[in-house]
């Protein structure tokens, strides 16, 4: 072979090695592209943690009269009627006829919802700053100091004489069964935790909050055995001419009231002591435990707050109405006969947070989680509010996912 040919097959050869060394790194190149690309969408398919809210029917409790000829609507809570539909009334399946006086049931939802937003705030002590924790537990304890002694001075002391100085001068208006002495002592020593408050009102600071939150826990923890003693009494008190079932009623509604503002001040300053702790890296886990505690009381006082507001299940014209305004009903009382306009007896509506329905251009649905899925449902939409919606066809759905944003069915979640 001349040195000509060799020398062709010489360069020939290197072209070719040069093209596949291109090739294979071109490939390489797209194929850790894909890598990248996978590692990304693996990263980005993790499961979302999501909240559930649980829901429960808004309608009445009704039942067919004898000759089938209408529906007695029931009250489901007990109390003071503040309004109520009249006869001859047409009303939709849902609507309201009857309204207790729920100015206790609404503050205790509000202090339950403070709370449960304070405890998801709490949740996020890992990205909360402890300056904000702690300006929070300032704040928290300035404000249930005061609805505390407002509690005490505008409920409590109902059953306590005043002097012309506002000093406590004795227990009246129950019967204490020789206990009454002790119960003046008691409200004593109450005033003067009060008085103490507010002296301390100007002190507290970043440096001492936890402190001070730490020594009103152990004061409303005092107070709310005291209101819970005080709650004993009026069922062991005689009804006579002097003291009528009415007023063991009003007296039942007030103090379970105080006592529910006490304990939604509770939760409250348990969830700014838990925001500062989280705030310094510490138990995530107490923190997720203290949302689904608040949350739980969050849709209890809501419940409560609900069944205040009487409504009729079916729709018809209130042929009869068995209350009137001022009126002390209990629960299970006749509330008004509604004569069915058409032979659907019931037509099944719930109250859920708007974040909680996805919207489409012609359907609406709501997610339930099942095997770590989200599985859409979809449901008819009523009134519609600045936080919530009424919807109907969820029959048989207990727990719902709170906030829909961003989710699709087939997700994959984790509740928490």
């Amino acid at each position: 072979m001349t040195n000509n040919n060799q020398s062709f097959f010489k360069r020939t050869y290197v072209r070719i090695g040069a093209i596949t060394l291109a090739l294979v790194l071109l490939a390489s190149f797209f194929m850790g592209d894909n890598e990248t690309t996978e590692a990304v969408e693996e990263a980005t398919a993790a499961p979302r943690a999501v909240s559930l809210h649980t829901i429960s029917e808004d309608n009445g409790t009704a039942v067919r009269t004898a000759d089938g000829s209408a529906f007695i609507v029931r009250a489901q809570s007990g109390g003071r009627v503040d309004r109520v539909a009249k006869v001859g009334d047409t009303v939709a399946a849902g609507a309201t006829v009857a309204q207790l006086e729920n100015s206790a049931q609404r503050a205790a939802y509000i202090q339950a919802e403070g709370a449960y937003d304070a405890a998801v705030a709490a949740a996020g002590g890992n990205t909360t700053s402890q300056s904000t924790a702690k300006q929070d537990a300032v704040r928290t304890w300035n404000n249930e100091t005061v609805s505390t002694a407002q509690i005490m001075h505008t409920s409590i002391d109902t059953y306590f004489s005043l002097s012309r100085t506002s000093s406590i001068t004795g227990f009246r208006g129950l019967e204490a069964f020789g206990e009454a002495g002790a119960f003046n002592e008691r409200r004593v020593a109450i005033e003067e935790t009060l008085k103490a408050w507010e002296r301390d009102a100007a002190t507290v600071t970043e440096t001492n909050a936890a402190t001070m939150l730490s020594s009103l826990a152990n004061d409303l923890s005092v107070i709310g055995t005291f209101i819970d003693d005080l709650a004993a009494l009026v069922p062991q008190q005689n009804v006579d001419d002097s003291y009528t079932d009415e007023q063991r009623s009003e007296d039942i509604e007030r103090i379970a009231a105080a006592r529910a503002s006490i304990t939604a001040s509770q939760r409250s300053v348990d969830a700014a002591e838990t925001a500062m702790t989280n705030s310094s890296g510490s138990n995530a886990a107490a923190s997720n435990a203290q949302v689904k505690q608040a949350l739980g009381a969050l849709e209890s006082a809501r419940a409560a707050l609900g069944k205040t507001v009487i409504k009729t299940p079916v729709a018809g014209t209130v042929t009869a109405v068995s209350i009137s305004v001022g009126d002390i009903i209990n629960v299970g009382n006749d509330v008004v006969f509604v004569a069915s306009d058409t032979t659907v007896e019931t037509e099944n509506t719930v109250t859920v947070p708007l974040t909680a329905v996805k919207f489409t251009p012609t359907k609406a649905f709501i997610f339930t989680v099942e095997d770590g899925k989200l599985v859409a449902h979809e449901v008819e939409t009523g009134l519609v509010t600045n936080k919530s919606i009424i919807i109907s066809g969820a029959e048989g759905i207990t727990d719902i996912v709170i906030d829909v944003r961003g989710l699709k069915e087939g997700d994959e979640v984790v509740t928490q």
